[in-house]
């Protein structure tokens, strides 16, 4: 799927250059920013099956339980190197930070005292996109497909509060790991091709494989009897984004 998705970003690029001439905006159509509020559902692997050991031994001693990952909210900053108008539809070539986060917090009881932990989940992303779409009528836009290549990165900090005091960890992942999202969506014109408000829906593939400390120790070795080969988060899930979109004529 990601080679497929990297063939039609190549071919739209090239698409583009064939027809320069014929941008709308101007001479070359509209640059800008946009920015908004992200939601992001995922499939845990080997931190799922950690939160169902720590549950196990928090029922055993009377403790809290964790509530289990899935579902990160955040926010997203871009650039659009340009939305241009064609004859019957418009295309958008983009670029996007964006920040998810997902906190829980659980305890487990001992003899010596109830020992607290937080978990708070970052992913992080670096994405570059494309996008095709079609006037619905005045105001309202169809985006066909909207399509991205995505660098994800995560961090998991561990805080344990105990009768001896606080100690943290915090994991991250050992290598680049690459992703894509494909979606739709709308956008509404608020002033006419200069600010805009736009929804999309999509999915997003995600997976994490490994995590550890910078001193290397293994998220895994906080797991009993861990499935080596069991990635940290296996893969993603439903995608949705709700943004502003401000242009400027080139």
């Amino acid at each position: 799927m990601l080679k497929k998705i990297i063939v039609t970003v190549s071919l739209t690029f090239t698409f583009i250059n064939l027809n320069a001439q014929s941008f709308g905006f101007g001479c070359l159509g509209l640059v800008g920013g946009y920015g908004g509020y992200n939601y992001q559902q995922f499939q845990p692997g080997m931190l799922e099956t950690y939160v169902n050991q720590f549950n196990v031994s928090s029922v055993a001693t009377g403790g809290k339980q964790l509530d289990k990952f899935g579902k990160a909210e955040g926010y997203r900053l871009g650039l659009n190197f340009f939305r241009a108008k064609f004859s019957g539809f418009f295309i958008t070539a983009k670029g996007y930070y964006q920040q998810l986060a997902e906190s829980h917090d659980g305890s487990i009881n001992s003899r010596a005292g109830v020992f607290n932990y937080d978990y708070d989940l970052k992913l992080k992303s670096w994405g570059v996109g494309l996008d095709v779409g079609i006037p619905i009528f005045n105001g309202l836009h169809w985006k066909i497909l909207d399509g991205a290549l995505l660098i994800n990165s995560a961090r998991l900090t561990e805080t344990v509060n105990s009768f001896a005091g606080t100690s943290v960890q915090k994991f991250n992942n050992d290598k680049t790991e690459l992703g894509y999202s494909v979606g739709s969506g709308f956008v509404v014109e608020v002033l006419k091709n200069y600010i805009s408000v736009e929804g999309i829906v999509a999915y997003s593939y995600l997976r994490i494989d490994k995590m550890s400390t910078d001193e290397n120790f293994q998220f895994k070795d906080l797991v009993d009897s861990p499935d080596a080969n069991e990635p940290f988060i296996k893969s993603g899930g439903f995608n949705a984004v709700l943004q502003l979109n401000v242009g400027f004529p080139l």
